[in-house]
């Protein structure tokens, strides 16, 4: 197990390596972003078109060797509880951070994320201002035109895990 394996595995012990050939990006994934589905699309740093176009996302993504998805399952009270989403939103945000600061030291990465940016109350990217935490902006899996759903299905994951559950995923990418 590599450093960076080991590190991810503490804050999320779910997931695994998964092969590059796995991964599609689709431009329909991407659609659903500027159809703006999660209320975020040009008014966030870390969503489009602020990102770039999938093109330049996909030729990042491919300058990593490795890619390591992982996940987290929150429990819920039932299928319409908002609260325990967004507080489960928030700890994945937090668990997040919190790997990426442990991540800093370990060389080049791309950390990937679930959902639009939630750090500060109002972005400024709809201003024309710089990001106030650029360190701790994390882009999701999503914004990058990932299948999320067919990535998780593809490589033996489950994303649905029951009733009364959510599931939010994220990856890291690695080089060597």
């Amino acid at each position: 197990m590599t450093d960076i394996q080991a590190i991810v595995k503490k804050h999320f012990p779910l997931g695994k390596e998964i092969p590059f050939t796995s991964v599609e990006f689709k431009e329909e994934v991407r659609k659903l972003c500027e159809q703006n589905t999660c209320g975020k699309y040009d008014k966030c740093w870390t969503c489009p078109p602020a990102i770039g176009s999938l093109e330049a996302n996909i030729k990042q993504f491919k300058q990593y060797s490795h890619f390591l998805l992982f996940y987290h399952v929150y429990e819920l009270e039932n299928s319409f509880d908002w609260k325990g989403m967004m507080e489960g939103g928030k700890d994945f945000t937090t668990r997040l951070l919190k790997l990426k600061k442990e991540l800093a030291t370990s060389g080049d990465f791309l950390l990937l994320g679930a959902g639009g940016c939630n750090l500060c109350e109002r972005c400024t990217y709809p201003e024309g201002k710089p990001c106030r935490r650029p360190d701790d902006a994390i882009i999701s899996l999503e914004a990058y035109g990932i299948d999320v759903m067919g990535l998780m299905k593809t490589n033996g994951l489950k994303y649905n895990n029951g009733p009364n559950t959510m599931t939010l995923i994220g990856g890291v990418l690695y080089k060597d």
